[in-house]
């Protein structure tokens, strides 16, 4: 087994700091993004959505915070394998409201490129009909209890 470069290793660090921020505020979420995306980054989501700067990206960000209330989102990092200047991760992503409260579990699959300490090319695989019936079941039931 190839043992990890320093590079490697900085990467994992990187990818593994930018998922923690999301989990403490959605300021903080924010500012990861802020932090680690190329003001290029193309962001992948499709079927669901893609974006072609940092800029679209926080601006989606902020799109989700409106529409289901996502306050941070608990990552939880089952697997992390970097290749070169490519982060691969396997994890469920806790989409939690402001009151901790949680809206969905979701399994992802993401691949990070950097160029330099930047992500240039960021893309995520998921099922996106899950998620949305998960959000919805999950937000008709919180409202209903308020």
């Amino acid at each position: 087994m190839p043992i990890a470069t320093d590079r490697e290793l900085q990467l994992e660090l990187r990818a593994t700091a930018f998922f923690a921020s999301w989990g403490s505020s959605f300021d903080d979420m924010c500012e990861g993004f802020g932090i680690e995306l190329d003001t290029e980054c193309d962001w992948d989501q499709r079927p669901m959505w893609r974006t072609h700067s940092r800029e679209s990206a926080l601006s989606f960000l902020r799109l989700v915070r409106r529409t289901l209330r996502v306050e941070t989102i608990d990552v939880e990092l089952l697997s992390v394998a970097v290749v070169g200047d490519v982060v691969h991760t396997q994890r469920i992503d806790h989409l939690r409201r402001r009151d901790g409260s949680l809206i969905v579990s979701a399994p992802v699959a993401g691949v990070l490129t950097y160029r330099g300490d930047r992500v240039v090319h960021w893309k995520e695989y998921f099922d996106p009909t899950v998620i949305g019936v998960k959000a919805t079941v999950s937000t008709l039931r919180h409202l209903i209890r308020l």
